[in-house]
């Protein structure tokens, strides 16, 4: 059965069973078909042929939701914009896109310069209202394509999305719909008895499209957040009760840190965490507080989902494997390759990841695919990722891992949180600078850091400034951004030394 066919399923027979959940209110699938008919009339009126991707600026709210699932019905190509960018990152991004079609929130369509730059590129405007009557307006100005090229999408892709460069500086990938079809279901429960899917990634993330797809499938609401917040999140948890929590390991960090209590959680028997690295310690510490097993993965927008994690026996091994995203799951291939030539290295080794996935974007080639991370598997197969290749400074010659440092201050007792990038040196080309957050009611020093790394890592490695901050910038995903940790840590310096 084809996705489009089972939206349209839910729009007509499910129409007033609940479709999401948001800040206390509660969306139908009724409420979402309103918006596909809405889109759907406004396209056709302006001609819009069926074969044009549709640019859809996808913020975590139930009429964006509505608008994403109903591009998939329509069977048009759902090119994906992320909100959460400044406006002049997100008209570059379009500018540069040209989408003929660009479907997005009011609240979009009010940013400095946004109508002008779709003026510019002859694009469709087409705005959300969030009125579930009257859920679709087309833009005043933008109401026709213009003249000139615009996107165009490769044969029948449902997604297209921007990866986050595990592979690479960030690009473009299509999803094809083939692997979005599944077999119809049957002995679904009633609406009012199925699961609910609680959203912890953007809906603009290979997770959340791939989460919004496996609601679709089995039928179940989905419980959005507009912004991640640990308290909100675990109401959900503790209202929805589901079996399986999935989220990245900043999470875990989240609900330690505030010390969210044990109940909130009970209903779950596994914690799913990706996306990033999870430090041993601190699944050791969530297990002993929650009494719930952490079990990693490891996978990529390019790979259209994970490609290592622990499944069937391996669950009993993620104790004695502690550390380890997992080995192969089944139909995906990984090896770990020398970055110079290529070749597969022994076991044990540190090189490259590479995956041959099963499924992959449209244009991916159909052998291995590099990564970026550098990691190690062990005799059985297991992986271990040991930081990312462009995360290693050099300083003066020696190489410095930059996330084995932090990993280094995060064993620290009083951290609970720590970042190293490189800061320019006119002598020695790079040296290491840490931003570090502090456990509640920690203290420490910053020549105390700098000893602890010294006791553990050669010298080379230590960081010459530490600072302290509140938090670690991230990005929607929770993935640390570089740049701006290493402006606070300029930012910082520049403070202490006037």
């Amino acid at each position: 059965m084809e996705v489009n066919e089972r939206i349209e399923e839910l729009f007509q027979s499910e129409a007033d069973a609940p479709a999401v959940f948001y800040e206390g209110d509660t969306w139908t699938w009724g409420d979402l078909a309103r918006i596909h008919d809405g889109l759907r009339d406004a396209l056709n009126s302006a001609g819009v042929a069926g074969v044009e991707g549709v640019g859809l600026v996808l913020r975590q709210r139930p009429h964006c939701f509505g608008a994403y699932l109903s591009v998939l019905a329509m069977r048009r190509c759902a090119v994906l914009a992320t909100p959460i960018q400044p406006d002049a990152a997100i008209r570059k991004d379009l500018e540069a896109l040209r989408p003929a079609v660009l479907v997005a929130d009011a609240q979009d369509w009010r940013r400095a310069g946004f109508r002008e730059a779709l003026q510019a590129t002859g694009t469709l405007g087409i705005e959300l209202t969030a009125d579930r009557q009257q859920p679709v307006r087309v833009v005043p100005g933008l109401d026709r394509v213009g003249l000139g090229t615009h996107y165009e999408p490769l044969d029948d892709t449902a997604v297209t999305m921007l990866t986050s460069g595990t592979t690479g500086p960030p690009k473009r990938v299509p999803v094809a719909y083939a692997l979005f079809a599944r077999e119809r279901p049957t002995g679904m429960r009633p609406p009012d008895q199925r699961g609910v899917a609680i959203s912890a990634v953007p809906l603009v993330s290979m997770g959340g499209v791939m989460g919004a797809a496996a609601a679709v499938w089995k039928g179940r609401p989905t419980a959005l957040l507009e912004r991640f917040d640990i308290w909100r999140w675990a109401q959900l948890v503790r209202e929805h009760k589901p079996r399986q929590l999935a989220a990245p390991p900043a999470v875990i960090r989240m609900l330690l840190d505030n010390r969210v209590p044990r109940e909130y959680l009970a209903s779950a028997s596994v914690f799913r965490a990706a996306s990033a690295p999870l430090d041993p310690a601190t699944a050791e510490e969530f297990e002993a507080a929650y009494g719930i097993p952490v079990v990693t993965a490891y996978g990529a927008t390019e790979f259209l989902g994970a490609v290592t994690g622990f499944a069937g026996d391996d669950l009993s091994l993620v104790k004695v494997k502690r550390g380890s995203v997992g080995r192969a799951l089944p139909d995906n291939r990984v090896r770990i390759v020398d970055a110079d030539t290529g070749v597969e290295l022994p076991r044990g080794e540190i090189g490259l990841l590479e995956a041959d996935p099963p499924q992959r974007p449209t244009d991916a080639p159909a052998d291995w695919i590099r990564t970026n991370d550098r990691a190690r598997m062990d005799q059985d197969g297991f992986v271990w990722i040991e930081g990312r290749a462009d995360d290693v400074l050099v300083r003066g010659g020696f190489k410095i891992p930059a996330d084995e440092v932090a990993a280094a201050l995060r064993r620290h007792p009083a951290v609970a949180d720590a970042a190293v990038v490189g800061l320019a040196d006119a002598r020695l080309g790079q040296v290491p600078a840490a931003a570090v957050v502090l456990r509640r009611d920690a203290a420490v020093s910053a020549a105390e850091l700098k000893a602890w790394v010294a006791d553990r890592k050669p010298g080379y490695c230590v960081p010459v400034a530490v600072a302290f901050v509140d938090a670690l910038p991230r990005n929607a995903m929770f993935k640390v951004l570089s740049n701006e940790v290493r402006a606070l840590i300029e930012s910082a310096m520049q403070a202490a030394n006037p």
